[in-house]
Formats: structure tokens, C-alpha cells, sequence
């Protein structure tokens, strides 16, 4: 089964570069994921054990071992953090307090990330913005354990430095187009509610983007997978399957 699984996540990751080509160096580093036998599968296996156990910390541990190896993979590091956020610890204790503290690492995860991330860390910056507010939806009592402001203020914070970073108005655009495939991510960790959560999030800030007729297809879109993630399966999803934006979800929408 961790076979599949990481052959099922070469393939999300495949499908990502498909939908957001990356640089040429980020290119390469993937393609080396296949000249790495000797340690990607069990990097893979023993990132499996640790999320199947509800083991957070080593979960962290796992996932950094195999993103080490790929450094300026943001998609990657932005899947591993929300996997690791909402990872819920089998240790005895307060829940908020422990999912507090994994938000912490996680963002500051994230922000190392960003060292490497090159044109692409607007990428680390939007998925830090939306972790906040996913993990206070899953973990009560986290909200309150927040700075001032709450979830609300430290997204606008990372939606600061990434207009800062990126003033063009097409950045905008980028972001919106990156979350179904994050959302796919999260899917494929069995995190069904906060892939929900992510394209929720994203959604309601469609109204944002520069073009705005380009904005509403796509929300059109998102509204049908959402849709279907809730159980409505009666739902035409032809044209999600038609546009490569979409192509990560496709394996989760059957």
C-alpha cells in the first residue's frame, strides 16, 4: 500500500508540473526523485507508517527527509505542512495547544522553504496564508490561541508580502489556478474536510483576481467539484475534467 501510495503521489506531482510548469531547476530536481532508489521508498514507507499511526512529530520528521532531497518543490512543502497541521498527535494533552504548536513549525517550515522557492515562492506564501484558517477549522480552541486578530490577520499577512513580492496582478491568478491541485494533495492524505476548506477559501477570493471573466469560469468549476466532494455525485463534471487546471483532482472526482 505505501508503494501505491507514493507511486499515486509521483503522479499528483507529475500532473502538478502539468498544470504550473515549474523553472528549469525544479524540473530537475523531480526528475531525480526517479534516480534515487536507494532512498526515496523508504523515505515514502516510513512517512506512511507515521501518518497512519497519528505519530505528528515523526510525520514532520519524515516528510522533511524526503523533501530535503527537493528543496524548491513548494508545492511539496505546502502539501507536507498541512499534512503535518492536521495530523491529530496520539499523545495525551490539549489538542489546541499541540495543533498550535504544529502550526508554528509548520509556518516556520514554510518560511525556510522559501529560501529556495525562487519565482515560485508566492506559492509558500499563499498556502501559509490559508493553513491558519484550515486548521482552526478542524481544531477547536486553536482560534483563540492565535496573536491578535486570529487566523484572519495572519493570512492578510501573507497576502501582504506576496503582493509586496509580486505586484503583478497576474500573480492573482497563479494563486487561484494552484489550489485545486494543493486541494488534491490533501485528498490523497485522506484529509477530504480541509481539501474542502482550501478550494472554499479560494473560491471566495475569486473575486479579486484581475480578469474577472476568467476568474468566474473558474469558479464555476470549483463549485462543481466542490459539489461532488459533499456528496452530490449527480453533478456534471465534464467540463472539470476538460480543463488541465483541474487534472490533479481528476483521480479523487470517480
Amino acid at each position: 500500500m505505501s508503494t501505491l501510495r507514493a507511486t499515486c503521489t509521483l503522479a499528483l506531482s507529475a500532473a502538478a508540473l502539468a498544470v504550473l510548469p515549474p523553472s528549469a531547476a525544479p524540473a530537475r530536481e523531480l526528475a531525480s526523485w526517479f534516480v534515487r532508489p536507494a532512498r526515496l521508498p523508504f523515505a515514502w514507507q516510513a512517512l506512511e507508517a507515521a501518518q497512519d499511526s497519528g505519530d505528528g512529530r515523526e510525520a514532520f520528521a519524515r516528510g522533511q527527509q524526503i523533501l530535503d532531497l527537493l528543496p524548491s518543490w513548494t508545492l511539496g512543502h505546502a502539501a507536507f505542512a498541512y499534512r503535518y497541521v492536521l495530523t491529530q498527535d496520539v499523545r495525551d494533552g490539549d489538542v489546541a495547544a499541540q495543533a498550535h504548536q504544529r502550526l508554528l513549525v509548520a509556518l516556520a517550515w514554510l518560511e525556510q522553504a522559501r529560501e529556495h522557492a525562487g519565482e515560485r515562492d508566492y506559492e509558500l506564501l499563499h498556502s501559509a496564508a490559508f493553513l491558519p484558517r484550515t486548521a482552526c477549522r478542524q481544531f477547536d480552541g486553536l482560534e483563540a490561541l492565535l496573536p491578535p486578530g486570529g487566523a484572519a490577520a495572519m493570512a492578510d499577512a501573507y497576502f501582504a508580502e506576496a503582493e509586496r513580492r509580486f505586484p503583478d496582478p497576474a500573480i492573482e491568478e497563479q494563486r487561484l489556478f494552484h489550489f485545486p491541485t494543493l486541494a488534491a494533495a490533501l485528498l490523497d492524505a485522506g484529509r477530504q474536510q480541509a481539501a474542502i476548506d482550501v478550494l472554499q477559501d479560494a473560491a471566495e477570493r475569486a473575486g479579486r483576481a484581475r480578469d474577472q471573466e476568467l476568474a468566474s469560469e473558474w469558479l464555476r468549476r470549483v463549485e462543481e467539484v466542490l459539489g461532488w466532494l459533499s456528496g452530490d455525485t449527480t453533478i456534471d463534471l465534464s467540463a472539470v475534467r476538460d480543463d488541465p487546471r483541474f487534472a490533479a483532482l481528476l483521480p479523487h472526482l470517480r
